[in-house]
């Protein structure tokens, strides 16, 4: 009987470390292809609407989506047999975070796109593939954080293949000093967005955080629209598509379970799996469009997979899950105890 239970309780070990690490993770994964398809999709849009139409309509789409799928969630709440569970009472310090998120991330990716006008592709990745860095230091100094010397080696490595994938541009191209700060100060605002959402992680749900975002970079390009552009709203068929298949799978599938990730993750870990995003666009561009794969390209692919997998392996990755697992332990060991 008592090895039965010893059977029992290591099946039900196994099984939570799959729901807390194997499954978040394989989620996070599908986060990033989804988000990968991005520039393919932003592509396809510039044949017929400008950048600014295109993330205006993404964004207000995308918030119509997520205040339905919050209500719809609300609904069966309210209908549901299960117990009621008081909503907890939030403080106006977590709604001026969630809003400064939200500007922070818009704003971040504005200035990325602009800093591509400014400076080469090469500059831009690269150094605004930089968030990892500031991630770090911001969760050390803020958080308290511990990274082992595994993680920031793995990190430094991710880092390293990320700058190799750009090497060929990055030495042909003629630096502009603005463009490069402006790819840096996305870095940095990246960096913020992602650790505030870590904090908020556990006080809003995923639905809330994402429509309060797309809600703010709606507000944010519509006078951009307004002022510098002559369509508001797609004109063709294929163009709507375009937009929706932008929300529907960049910000409802990609950021939505990149959100749910950060109660499984560090952000910092987070922004270093996706490290892997020009992997993955580079593999899907070749397939698509044909486009070559040089072995430097292939190099910076091994070293960025090689240093996800030293983060991973590494103290600062997860969040802190002994409890969780030590909880069916206790449970089991009170259970097996003589007269219970």
């Amino acid at each position: 009987m008592t090895a039965n239970k010893q059977e029992v309780l290591e099946s039900e070990i196994q099984q939570n470390k799959l729901q807390v690490e194997v499954i978040p993770f394989i989620l996070l994964l599908i986060a990033l292809f989804a988000l990968s398809i991005t520039g393919i999709l932003v592509k396809f849009s510039l044949s017929e609407m400008s950048i600014n139409v295109t993330l205006f309509n993404r964004s207000w789409i995308a918030a119509v989506i997520f205040a339905l799928w919050n209500g719809v969630y609300q609904l069966r709440t309210q209908q549901s047999d299960e117990p009621f569970i008081p909503q907890q009472r939030y403080q106006v310090r977590d709604y001026a975070l969630l809003l400064g998120a939200s500007l922070a991330y818009m704003l971040g990716r504005l200035l990325w796109t602009w800093s591509l006008t400014q400076t080469s592709i090469a500059n831009a990745n690269v150094l605004g593939g930089l968030s990892p860095v500031f991630t770090t230091l911001g969760g050390w100094l803020l958080f308290k954080q511990l990274f082992d010397r595994k993680f920031l080696i793995g990190m430094a490595l991710a880092i390293l293949g990320a700058v190799v994938l750009g090497l060929d541009d990055l030495l042909t191209s003629e630096n502009s000093l603005v463009g490069d700060f402006a790819a840096l100060g996305c870095a940095v605002l990246y960096a913020v967005t992602y650790l505030i959402l870590e904090y908020l992680r556990s006080k809003f749900s995923v639905e809330t955080v994402l429509m309060w975002r797309c809600l703010v970079g709606s507000v944010l390009t519509l006078p951009l629209v307004l002022i510098y552009e002559d369509q508001i709203l797609p004109i063709s068929l294929s163009s709507w598509l375009i937009v929706f298949s932008l929300a529907i799978v960049c910000e409802a599938l990609g950021h939505g379970l990149t959100v749910y990730s950060l109660k499984s993750f560090s952000s910092t870990f987070v922004l270093i799996v996706f490290l892997l995003d020009p992997v993955i666009a580079a593999t899907l561009a070749w397939i698509l469009f044909s486009e070559s794969l040089s072995l430097l390209n292939l190099v910076g692919f091994a070293v960025i997979i090689g240093g996800i997998y030293l983060a991973k392996t590494g103290k600062g990755a997860d969040k802190d899950r002994s409890s969780e697992v030590g909880k069916i332990e206790e449970q089991d060991v009170i259970s097996t105890e003589p007269g219970l």
